[in-house]
């Protein structure tokens, strides 16, 4: 039986087809699987440090004391866990605390919102609990599989007045029901290519060739590009069809990530302020499109200077409109002639809206004088630091980021020296401010970028503000050694210099 050309070269087109499926679905699913899991991980980790500020440390001590669900402390947490839950969509099973049990070396559940109440029930301490007791930062588990189903777990620290660990809150959340919808895409969609070869394995080998496989080629190629960040890229599709529909919607896409990332990279100052006595430097790189790092210095009159640096939690298209907003409202407020600290209150004010669901803003603001006097406020932002005779002094934190309120603080009357503070600079001194996308900047081995080695580039007298900002992208490229970019990363430099 012999078996003509063309249904050779047709069987080997469907062939071809058949394999170019299952190379575009199969990594797809792993890729949609991972941004599941890392969403989930980065949105568990933002309600366990937030939620964890609201824990009082005291209270917590004293639950750990009593072990008992009628102690006052432990209705009083168990209350305002309940909060965080109803907020976060959490049932009873998703959120609890732990507290440490010094003679066992094990953690003991704390508060949690079950009916039935296991106060002071050993649980085995896991990694992520580990880390976090061990440097005081909030940790995500990796995804891990019980009787329950796949699980993420995130942990944050609770701490006293003194700010010691006395506890650690934890949230876990299911990702069975995300996990089900992935695969009903990726089902929908192996359907929907089966349909589409029986259908071309009718119209014939030429349609395959030239209405289908080219035109995918060029989509995925332009969608390479545009996972590539390449927006110039452009996918010409001439089929008269769908395809040339998605190709037009992917340049449109293309097109308005453009403009989008053309407008903020407009918002950073295009020429340093020209200030006798100061040198400024300064560099932001977003690891997407757009970012949601803010950095600005610009004239205030009178010879004074504003300058700061913000970070709005994540990064992509929703933070970057959050920082637009609130770079609108912050320039608007400087010209006010308000001190920093009162300042970033009202900004807070103005910004409550934007700054929902869990969003927040770290961020340090600061008015440089001719004479060389900074005052500034901190909030919740780091690193920060003034390089004084090769010393390193740290600008601290004066309040929590921008859209976080602490129970602690509502209804305290603040005067003007808890909301801000004043340093005197001498010629030879140097500010120097990054976001946390620098100094949490991680290597192959997940070892990251750390403050010492920014402190240690800023010391450098050497070299002047423009060439530390320089050095230190280098260094922390060199660091990154090909690993994918995962924050975006800001600095400014400013040099206290002698007039001449």
């Amino acid at each position: 039986m012999h078996v003509r050309l063309s249904t050779k070269l047709l069987l080997f087109s469907e062939l071809v087809l058949i394999v170019l499926v299952a190379g575009m679905i199969i990594p797809i699913r792993a890729q949609m699987r991972g941004q599941v899991i890392h969403d989930m991980q980065h949105e568990l980790r933002s309600v366990a440090a937030t939620a964890a500020l609201q824990i009082d440390g005291e209270l917590h001590e004293q639950v750990a004391r009593t072990q008992t669900a009628d102690d006052p402390a432990f209705i009083e947490l168990r209350s305002r866990l309940q909060r965080v839950a109803d907020a976060n969509g959490f049932d009873q099973n998703n959120i609890y605390t732990f507290f440490n049990d010094r003679v066992e070396g094990d953690l003991r559940f704390g508060v949690m919102i079950h009916e039935e109440p296991f106060i002071g029930e050993a649980y085995a301490v896991k990694e992520h609990q580990a880390m976090t007791a061990q440097s005081g930062e909030p940790y995500t588990s990796n995804l891990f599989t019980d009787e329950f189903g796949d699980w993420i777990a995130a942990v944050a620290p609770i701490r006293n007045a003194e700010g010691e660990i006395v506890g650690l809150l934890e949230v876990a959340a299911t990702a069975n029901t995300f996990f089900a919808r992935v695969d009903n895409v990726i089902l929908v969609t192996s359907i929907a290519a089966t349909v589409g070869l029986i259908l071309a394995s009718i119209a014939g080998y030429l349609v395959l060739r030239h209405l289908v496989i080219r035109p995918v080629r060029t989509i995925h190629r332009g969608m390479l590009a545009l996972s590539a960040h390449d927006f110039t890229h452009r996918t010409v599709v001439k089929s008269g069809d769908e395809l040339e529909e998605l190709a037009n919607t992917l340049n449109q896409m293309s097109n308005q990530l453009n403009v989008a990332r053309t407008i903020q990279a407009g918002f950073v100052p295009q020429h340093p302020p020209e200030v006798p006595g100061y040198v400024f430097a300064y560099r932001s790189d977003p690891c997407d499109a757009t970012g949601g790092d803010y950095i600005d210095a610009f004239d205030l009159g009178n010879g004074n200077v504003a300058i700061l640096v913000a970070d709005v939690t994540g990064h992509g298209l929703g933070p970057s409109l959050i920082m637009a907003s609130c770079r609108s409202a912050l320039r608007a407020l400087a010209q006010t002639g308000l001190p920093p600290g009162p300042l970033l209150e009202k900004l807070e004010m103005q910004l409550k809206d934007d700054l929902a669901s869990g969003r927040f803003i770290t961020m340090i603001f600061g008015i440089l004088t001719p004479n060389g006097t900074l005052t500034y406020a901190n909030a919740g932002h780091a690193p920060a630091i003034v390089i004084r005779d090769r010393e390193a002094l740290q600008l601290d934190s004066h309040r929590p980021p921008l859209g976080i309120i602490l129970e602690s603080f509502e209804g305290d009357s603040c005067s003007l020296e808890d909301m801000q503070a004043t340093i005197k600079l001498a010629p030879g001194d140097r500010i120097m401010l990054t976001s946390d996308g620098v100094n949490e900047t991680q290597d192959t081995a997940n070892a990251q970028f750390g403050i010492e080695r920014i402190e240690a580039m800023a010391k450098r007298r050497d070299l002047d503000a423009h060439a530390v900002v320089s050095a230190l992208i280098d260094q922390v490229t060199l660091h990154r050694a090909g690993r994918p970019v995962d924050d975006d990363i800001t600095m400014l430099c400013v040099d206290r210099v002698a007039l001449t």
